[in-house]
């Protein structure tokens, strides 16, 4: 029984990790605890020990539920790892004996099952596929889901991609009211790559979703994170789309965060994208550029192609920089040249001139941002540029305290702000992308070419969506202790602030989870009831998001809510 209601959980994939993290800290049976920790490890992209701890318990179990459900998830590691011989020997096992699986069970098997012989098997190949009738499956959203993305496979290995696309839409609008974030990521990243060499364009505008639901649904170091990224990376870059630079930058920030033998595997699988970070990453400072040649080339060729009336810069100076005596040439000067060309921006630009033309459009929108934000009361002041700053990789550069002390003091100058954080304040004012992705297949008449002159710098849905998360934790934060909430984050370590921004994300992503059985709804734990009561916090999610932490993660959260 209690399996079944386990089984129940991983209708959620990865989103139910905390509910099963609550349930192991009840009364569970040994067979049930065991299930829910190898769920994890696959989880956790350890597929080896997955493997070896199955096959340690599966010699003890009779042909039942747990025998079958196991057996299913070594199915996936097993491809995940690319043992093909093992892959078609347990794929045939779980096929002939379909009928005597237990029916709660047989929707994690179909899925499995349906998804690997798409991926692994010819249309022409003798494997027969598995038969489906059960009008269960039909009914049960997350069943169906996966099922039909297999039969988008299936289209897609037929080279049918309209199809395929359809599917794929299909099974994303039906995994996104479950919700199972994996499926509506790997809808998404579906479309976008399939296309990527058949309609550019239309996989150009599937990466906006699939950026904004990667955002709303995933840590960092989520594996997912990295797949996706590299397939947005890659679309944006055929495309030749401005966004491209913050993507690399994302990709390279969650990069950081993980290890180096995870960091090596995920080379293996996202190895070109990876390796091209590297060209398109950039700070937003202010310093000198070094005088290459490949920047004084493109120069030298625009101002052949286009006759420059007023330099506004010496003659002396643009030969000296154009004839490589300069060694350094200041970002003005550089944004002087730019600024009396015309050329269409491509992959290939150097970064100095992205960075220029980056800067000169944040320029430009800070213009009137600065006065909106100077509008807003002190209160909101403090809670939107805090939200903007948890939601940025750019947090890392700015200066937290100074800012916050600049607008309790009514005394934040627009000359003294610097690009991160006149980014950060733009950020505040940029609207959330509306997505409707049937409107997506509509193909643009004419893919859009940017010039340096009209060239605009869009906010990255992976931020939009985060600020939403965000925008739901401040709003229930009592504002009588706003200050003191961010004076104490402000005093953490690098770690424990790290610990209490995934906290705040995952308050905002179980805020309104629906449905879930009375029995596996975790109760606000006492250790850090006190920190919810005082910032006024909803407790289904305050209790949640407390589970998303396992192991010393969860003891430091508690001490780190003591404190507070």
């Amino acid at each position: 029984m209690l399996l079944k209601l386990v089984t129940r959980l991983s209708t959620y994939g990865q989103f139910g990790r905390p509910l099963m993290n609550y349930l192991e800290s009840t009364s569970l049976n040994d067979e049930t605890k065991e299930y829910i920790e190898i769920l994890k490890l696959y989880w956790d992209i350890n597929y080896d020990e997955v493997i070896e701890r199955i096959e340690k318990d599966i010699s003890k179990l009779r042909k039942g539920s747990l025998y079958y459900a196991l057996l299913s998830i070594k199915l996936s590691a097993l491809h995940r790892l690319k043992r093909d011989k093992e892959v078609k020997d347990i794929y045939v096992e779980l096929k002939d004996n379909f009928g005597d699986i237990p029916q709660y069970v047989r929707g994690l098997v179909v899925e499995s099952l349906r998804n690997i012989r798409e991926m692994y098997y010819e249309s022409n190949e003798s494997m027969e596929k598995v038969r489906y009738w059960s009008e269960e499956y039909e009914n049960n959203p997350f069943d169906k889901g996966f099922i039909l993305m297999a039969d988008a496979r299936e289209k897609k290995n037929e080279g049918k991609y309209e199809e395929a696309t359809q599917l794929n839409i299909e099974a994303f609008k039906i995994l996104k009211d479950v919700p199972h974030p994996s499926g509506i990521v790997q809808a998404l990243n579906n479309i976008s790559w399939w296309l990527k060499d058949v309609d550019k364009s239309i996989a150009l505008n599937f990466s906006i979703p699939l950026g904004f639901y990667l955002g709303y649904y995933f840590d960092d170091d989520n594996y997912k994170v990295f797949n996706s990224l590299d397939t947005i990376f890659q679309v944006q870059k055929e495309n030749n789309d401005p966004m491209m630079y913050e993507t690399a930058f994302i990709f390279s920030k969650c990069l950081s965060k993980v290890n180096k033998e995870r960091c090596n595997a995920l080379k293996k699988q996202c190895g070109e994208s990876i390796n091209q970070l590297k060209y398109c990453v950039f700070n937003l400072d202010n310093r000198y550029y070094k005088n290459t040649k490949t920047l004084r080339n493109f120069i030298k060729q625009e101002i052949e192609r286009v006759f420059i009336k007023e330099p506004n810069i010496s003659k002396r100076t643009l030969n000296d920089f154009l004839s490589g005596k300069t060694k350094q040439i200041k970002p003005n000067t550089l944004r002087k040249i730019i600024n009396n060309l015309e050329f269409e921006i491509n992959t290939s630009l150097a970064i100095p001139i992205v960075k220029e033309l980056k800067k000169k459009d944040i320029d430009k929108k800070f213009e009137e941002n600065f006065y909106k934000f100077m509008q807003l009361k002190v209160e909101n002041q403090l809670s939107e540029f805090f939200t903007s700053y948890l939601v940025h990789y750019y947090k890392q550069e700015v200066k937290l305290e100074k800012v916050i002390k600049d607008i309790e003091s009514e005394s934040l100058i627009k000359e003294r702000c610097d690009y991160y954080t006149r980014e950060l304040i733009n950020s505040i004012f940029e609207e959330t992308p509306k997505i409707d992705v049937d409107s997506l297949l509509i193909k643009n008449q004419r893919q859009k070419t940017f010039t340096n002159k009209d060239i605009t710098f869009k906010e990255h849905p992976y931020y939009s969506a985060r600020k939403i998360l965000v925008k739901r934790f401040m709003k229930d934060l009592n504002k009588k202790n706003l200050k003191e909430f961010i004076e104490n984050y402000i005093g953490l370590d690098t770690k424990q602030k790290k610990t209490v921004e995934k906290f705040i994300m995952n308050y905002g992503r179980y805020y309104d989870l629906k449905d879930i059985p009375k029995e596996f709804t975790p109760k606000v734990p006492k250790e850090i009831d006190p920190f919810v009561k005082k910032y006024t916090l909803k407790r289904k999610p305050s209790a949640i998001s407390f589970y998303v932490f396992e192991g010393e993660e969860r003891e430091e959260f508690v001490e780190i809510c003591n404190n507070f």
